[in-house]
C-alpha cells in the first residue's frame, strides 16, 4: 500500500497541487491506511470510508475531516480509477436517478421530425446513446458508412471509440447525406462550423410539442434512454460503459435502477448444451 501512496504523492506533485496540500492530502492517506491496512480493498466500500470521515469530522476539527474527505476522494480515483459516492464529509451523496422516455415515446419523436438533417442526428444520438456535444461535433471523416460504424473523439481528438451503426437508420443517414452533402462537419450550421446545441435542443422541444410528450425531456434524455433500453435488452453493463464513455463503472450502473429486466427473457448458458445427446447417470447419492 505504502508504494501506492507514494504513487499518488507524484501525482499530486506533478499537478496543481502546492507542498502544503500535498503534504496534508499524504498524511490523511496514511492515517485512513494504518487504521485499515489489515482490511482487503475489497471490504473498504463507500459506507465505511463514509463512515470514517463522519467520526473523524465529529472526534477532530471538522476542516481536517474534510481534507481528509478530499484527499481519500482524489486518492481512490487516481490509483484505483474508482469514483467515491459520498461527499468530502464523509455524507452519501443524493443521486437523482436519470429520466428516461419509452421506446414508444421515441417512435414518435421521430415520426414527427420532418427535416433528414435534423433526423439524422437525433437518429445518431439515441442509436450510441451520445452526448450532444459528442453528436454536433461529429466530422464526415468519422462516419464509416459502408462498414456502418462512426468514430466518437474526445475533446482533444485522441482517443476515440467506434460505435456501430444499427441497420435500421443507415437509409437516413445515407439520404441526409446525399441531400445536404457535408464536407467537413456532419451536421454544420449556417456558418459551416459545428451546428450548436441550443438549435439542437429548440427542434426537439418542438419535436416533444408535436409529439404530444408533456415530460421534461431534453435531447440528454435520448441518451439517458438509450442506457436504460440497452440494459433492458441484455447488454452488459461493461460493454455499455464502455459506449457511453464513462470513465467509471459506477456512473453507468445507476441506469440498473431504471431498467426494468424482465427475468424471463434472459437466457441462461445452459440452454446451449444439447442434453439429449449421450446418456445420462444419475445416482440418488
Amino acid at each position: 500500500m505504502t508504494h501506492l501512496i507514494e504513487r499518488f504523492t507524484e501525482h499530486m506533485k506533478s499537478g496543481k497541487y502546492n507542498n502544503v496540500t500535498v503534504s496534508a492530502y499524504r498524511n490523511a492517506i496514511f492515517k485512513f491506511y494504518n487504521m485499515a491496512r489489515d482490511m482487503p480493498q475489497s471490504q473498504i466500500t463507500d459506507q465505511f470510508i463514509g463512515t470514517y470521515l463522519i467520526d473523524l469530522g465529529e472526534a477532530k476539527d471538522k476542516a481536517e475531516a474534510i481534507q481528509a474527505g478530499k484527499a481519500l476522494k482524489l486518492f481512490y480515483e487516481v490509483i484505483f480509477s474508482r469514483k467515491l459516492g459520498i461527499k468530502a464529509t464523509g455524507e452519501t451523496k443524493e443521486q437523482k436517478l436519470p429520466d428516461s422516455l419509452s421506446k414508444e415515446e421515441i417512435k414518435r419523436i421521430f415520426y414527427v421530425v420532418n427535416n433528414i438533417k435534423h433526423k439524422a442526428l437525433l437518429l445518431l444520438i439515441y442509436n450510441s446513446g451520445l452526448r450532444i456535444s459528442e453528436g454536433i461535433n461529429l466530422k464526415v471523416a468519422d462516419l464509416k458508412i459502408n462498414k456502418k460504424v462512426i468514430t466518437i473523439w474526445d475533446k482533444e481528438r485522441i482517443v476515440s471509440r467506434d460505435l456501430a451503426l444499427a441497420p435500421n437508420i443507415v437509409g437516413f443517414i445515407q439520404q441526409y447525406f446525399v441531400k445536404e452533402g457535408p464536407i467537413d462537419y456532419l451536421f454544420p450550421g449556417d456558418s459551416g462550423k459545428a451546428y450548436s446545441s441550443r438549435n439542437v435542443q429548440l427542434f426537439f422541444q418542438s419535436a416533444l410539442k408535436k409529439a404530444g410528450i408533456e415530460k421534461s425531456a431534453t435531447v440528454h434524455t435520448l441518451r439517458h434512454s438509450y442506457a436504460v433500453h440497452a440494459l433492458e435488452a441484455g447488454m452488459d453493463i461493461h460493454l455499455l460503459q464502455n459506449i457511453l464513455g464513462h470513465r467509471f463503472l459506477q456512473t453507468t450502473s445507476i441506469y440498473n435502477q431504471v431498467a426494468q429486466i424482465e427475468l424471463s427473457r434472459l437466457r441462461s448458458p445452459i440452454q446451449d448444451i444439447n442434453l439429449n445427446e449421450g446418456e445420462f447417470t444419475f445416482s440418488p447419492y
